[in-house]
């Protein structure tokens, strides 16, 4: 018959180190679902306060009378209407510039020093 009590022993170790190491991992599992829901019930927090500041603007009090009563105007913004996005294209003048023609297609003559000293000879 084969000394089993070492072998036992030794496994029963090892799961006490493992069901130790697992509590800290549960622990730590329930930590941060709490802060998941948390941060989720702060946001929709945060666009109910922004809601109720926008309504209250609405019914006719100025941001002003909000913060000389003790309110602070809130970090986020209440959705509405998106704001009109800034024009992404450049205007056609100066793409023509930047590409050298004029509003016919015609490259533009603009003075270099090469052109200068080569004017300057011809007058001499």
């Amino acid at each position: 018959m084969t000394n089993t009590s070492g072998f036992d022993e030794t496994l029963n170790a090892a799961q006490k180190l493992l069901a130790d190491r697992l509590a800290v991992i549960e622990t730590h599992k329930r930590n941060t679902l709490a802060e998941d829901e948390a941060r989720t019930a702060l946001v929709e927090r945060e666009r109910e306060t922004a809601q109720s500041w926008a309504a209250a603007l609405a019914a006719g009090w100025s941001a002003a009378e909000m913060r000389q009563i003790g309110f602070k105007e809130p970090a986020v913004r209440a959705p509405g209407r998106p704001r009109k996005a800034g024009s992404t294209r450049t205007s056609s003048s100066r793409q023509r510039r930047e590409e050298g023609t004029t509003t016919a297609g015609v490259p533009s003559q603009t003075s270099t020093s090469a052109g200068s000293e080569s004017a300057e000879r011809s007058q001499v």
